[in-house]
């Protein structure tokens, strides 16, 4: 009898610990989910003149630059344009802005997290006013993207890639600079380490990260104060098995490393969600003819706004290099 009650305390012993193991399992993995989808899931939004919630736009809503920028992009006209995503089963989505000065300039202007197209505004209306065409792309999970989940500029790369070509087949004299800003810097120094036509003549990254592995570790620290061993692992796994790839693999520094085309690194030194030594990084690590800024007194994202004649000085000086 004892080695019966015995045996059967320990299988319960057993059991129980079972039990405990697997709850513990599934918390862990949701833990990751919840932050995947924070982090990557949809960012749409139904009215998309409303800043979201707590954003630089909303706390600049009183800007003139800012303003000044919407009034220009609701009242000139564009049209929605689109073409085949790589899948096969999805379309991408841009609007784009036809000068009537008829330049074979483009500036492809990238948003960034959370952002809409109507927010990069501030960038678009500069280059009009200097001649350019201007097309401006909706990355994943944002907008009409009819991608599920956002990508942090990793996916979208290739999506950039697709609309330099398509500019490029329309027009094979094009000369096409990429301004990105934020998430949208990040694609676009992700996107000249791919095999670029020379129709891209320049790149502007504006604050941008140096991978998504880099900027979810610090947030995982700073804002939600987690340790990232414990939520990084199993936001990784949902990252790979519902988006195809992985947080490291995401890196603009190594996607720098391989990049020929002459770019352009501002950065606020006031900057506090993706940190002013960022810079350094990624200007360390671009292979190709460089320059760096520091728009000093600049929080994340609004050097455009709160400097505008700074800003596109610097800008100005550098694409005059490159950009007849």
């Amino acid at each position: 009898m004892n080695f019966l009650a015995i045996s059967y305390a320990g299988r319960v012993t057993i059991t129980v610990l079972v039990i405990v193991v697997c709850v513990l399992l599934v918390l862990y993995m949701a833990l990751g989910l919840v932050f995947f989808l924070i982090a990557l899931g949809s960012k749409r939004r139904e009215d998309e003149t409303v800043p979201a919630k707590g954003s630089l736009f909303e706390r600049n809503k009183d800007n003139v630059t800012l303003k000044n920028a919407y009034r220009w992009f609701d009242e000139t006209y564009k049209q929605s344009v689109t073409i085949p995503a790589r899948d096969g089963k999805t379309t991408l989505h841009a609007v784009e802005f036809r000068n009537p000065s008829n330049s074979s300039n483009w500036a492809i202007c990238i948003h960034g997290w959370t952002n809409v197209k109507r927010e990069m505004g501030t960038y678009a209306i500069e280059y009009y006013r200097r001649g350019y065409n201007v097309l401006i792309p909706e990355l994943h999970g944002h907008g009409d993207s009819e991608s599920k989940y956002v990508s942090m500029g990793w996916l979208d790369r290739l999506d950039i890639v697709d609309w330099v070509r398509s500019l490029v087949k329309e027009n094979p004299k094009v000369k096409i600079v990429l301004h990105g800003v934020s998430m949208g810097a990040a694609t676009t120094m992700m996107t000249t380490g791919e095999d670029l036509p020379r129709n891209v003549v320049c790149a502007i990254e504006d604050c941008g990260f140096t991978s998504v592995k880099d900027i979810f570790v610090d947030q995982c620290i700073r804002n939600y104060h987690l340790p990232p061993k414990l939520v990084m692992p199993p936001a990784e796994f949902w990252c790979k098995l519902l988006n195809g790839f992985t947080f490291k693999e995401a890196s603009s520094i190594e996607q720098l490393k391989k990049s020929k085309t002459p770019t352009l690194f501002i950065h606020g030194d006031k900057d506090d969600f993706v940190l002013y030594e960022n810079l350094d990084k990624v200007y360390g690590a671009c292979a190709a003819p460089k320059e760096k800024y520091t728009i000093h007194g600049a929080e994340h994202a609004v050097s455009v706004m709160w400097y505008p004649e700074e800003y596109w000085k610097v800008c100005d000086a550098f694409l005059a290099k490159y950009v007849k």
